[in-house]
């Protein structure tokens, strides 16, 4: 009879062989599995080799961005006389012609200063004329009587004199009183005294004469000339100021805004206008392609050109529209003056064309990003584009057409190198190649392949450990020197 400890030990031997059986066919099936992952891993990466051929064909290269339409001209325009309105002839969103009248105001102040202006006017050019003219036949009668009656003055007074002395010679010879001889001594002083001015007054009156027969001189027609001048100064103004009672137009374009109504008073106020569009936009992106433009991205934001607060209209033309797009730093310097754009109007899918007419110099940082700004003229704008619409732009930055292109992905570019895997004859070779214009999904080949080469597309691959590929099984790590089993490990 067999004893208890001999029975467990037999036990103890059977547990350990099932054990290792066990892991035994663990082991098995896990080699298997590692064996079909292999050879399956390579049959799948020969099925999905892919290759790509050099043919003949054109590349473009683009830069996109987004904005929003803005006029290239717009203006705040103000009375230029103070008044009252009187009509009100638009409204917001009217679009009118080059000079016609959108508002009004009373004339009747302008009017009557207009009319004194003239007045003044035509009284400085009569004297001027009589200046010019010399004297009249008129003037040269009344010289001459006034001339004969101050002659007549003077003999008037000399025969006063005479008498006045002759009565004193005859009183003082018939030895009249004292009293007699003193009267007569003041008649005499009193008719020298008339006979002296009367003297003066046709001394006087003789250089009138000569001054008027003479003619005027330089500066007596230097100095009405001056007058005139100021005198069609005050006209003009006051011309001006009747004008500016009627709010005209500066240019064809659309009304924004309109801030009174008839009744109200205005004071005389200046117009502005400005030139800068006013859109902008935020994220840009660099793309090329074969015959088509690639597709904008990142979000916009607008500003609005400045107008006076004062301005009783504003307007701005809708025939010349812009565009200001945020452009990468990374892509700026493939942008250049003068070069062609696409921009599609975000609600309706409508295109413009449009021209690259100004590069910002100075670059704005946004969440560490340097953007530069760029304007785009809009050379077609649709009669249904509105201002600040929103759209997407896309700059033609190159082309090079009927050249040799490849898909880009089958390039490996490594610094300044740039390589192909050529396949000849079954077998892929590394060839270094030349590139010239970079496109969003082909390259332009410059040198180092022809027309009709076939290049294999790298592949990317799954890494897997050295020896069986198994993790945990390299170089019997499982296994060795009966670890886990084997070799009476167990015991």
């Amino acid at each position: 009879m067999t004893d208890a400890p001999s029975r467990g030990r037999a036990a103890s031997l059977l547990r350990n062989q099932w054990l290792n059986a066990g892991l035994l066919v663990v082991l098995v099936v896990v080699v298997v599995i590692a064996y079909l992952t292999i050879n399956g891993s390579d049959s799948s990466s020969a099925a999905t080799t892919r290759t790509a051929t050099v043919s003949t064909g054109n590349v473009t290269a683009t830069v996109s961005g987004s904005g929003n339409l803005a006029s290239s001209r717009s203006s705040s325009l103000s009375f230029g006389a103070s008044g009252t309105v009187t009509a009100v002839k638009v409204k917001v969103g009217t679009k009118v012609k080059k000079n016609q009248i959108l508002a009004t105001i009373d004339t009747a102040s302008a009017q009557r200063t207009l009319a004194s202006a003239k007045a003044s006017l035509a009284s400085a050019q009569a004297s001027y004329d009589a200046l010019t003219e010399g004297e009249t036949a008129a003037q040269k009668e009344v010289d001459s009587l006034s001339l004969e009656s101050a002659q007549d003055s003077v003999d008037s007074a000399q025969s006063a004199v005479d008498k006045a002395k002759d009565q004193l010679s005859d009183d003082q010879a018939a030895d009249a009183p004292k009293a007699t001889i003193t009267k007569d001594k003041d008649a005499v002083t009193q008719a020298k005294s008339q006979l002296v001015s009367a003297k003066s007054q046709l001394a006087q009156q003789k250089v009138t004469v000569e001054k008027n027969q003479e003619g005027s001189s330089a500066a007596d027609l230097a100095e009405a000339q001056v007058n005139i001048t100021s005198a069609q100064v005050s006209v003009d103004d006051a011309k001006d100021a009747l004008a500016a009672t009627k709010l005209r137009a500066p240019f064809a374009g659309t009304i924004l805004t309109v801030s009174g109504e008839v009744g109200d008073s205005v004071s005389s106020g200046t117009s502005s206008s400005s030139s800068g569009s006013s859109s902008s936009s935020s994220g840009s992106s660099s793309t090329a392609s074969t015959g088509s433009t690639g597709s904008s991205t990142g979000s916009s934001t607008s500003t609005s050109s400045s107008s006076s607060s004062s301005a009783f209209i504003t307007m701005a033309s809708t025939s010349q529209l812009s565009v200001t797009a945020s452009i990468a730093e990374a892509d700026i310097g493939s942008v250049k003056v003068g070069q062609a754009a696409e921009i599609t109007l975000s609600a309706s899918n409508a295109t413009m064309s449009g021209t690259v007419s100004e590069i910002s110099p100075e670059g704005t940082t946004t969440s560490n990003v340097v953007e530069y700004s760029v304007t785009i003229a809009v050379t077609d704008p649709p009669s249904t584009a509105r201002l600040g619409a929103s759209v997407s732009v896309v700059i033609t930055t190159g082309s090079a057409e009927n050249v040799l292109v490849l898909q880009s992905s089958a390039i490996t570019t490594s610094g300044t190198r740039s390589t192909v895997s050529l396949v000849k004859n079954g077998v892929a070779t590394t060839t270094q190649v030349e590139l010239g214009l970079v496109g969003s999904s082909t390259t332009q080949i410059k040198s180092g392949l022809s027309a009709g080469d076939v290049v294999q597309i790298p592949t990317s691959t799954t890494s897997s450990s050295s020896g069986s590929g198994v993790p945990g099984f390299t170089g019997g790590g499982g296994f060795g020197g009966g670890t886990g089993f084997g070799g009476g490990g167990g015991r």
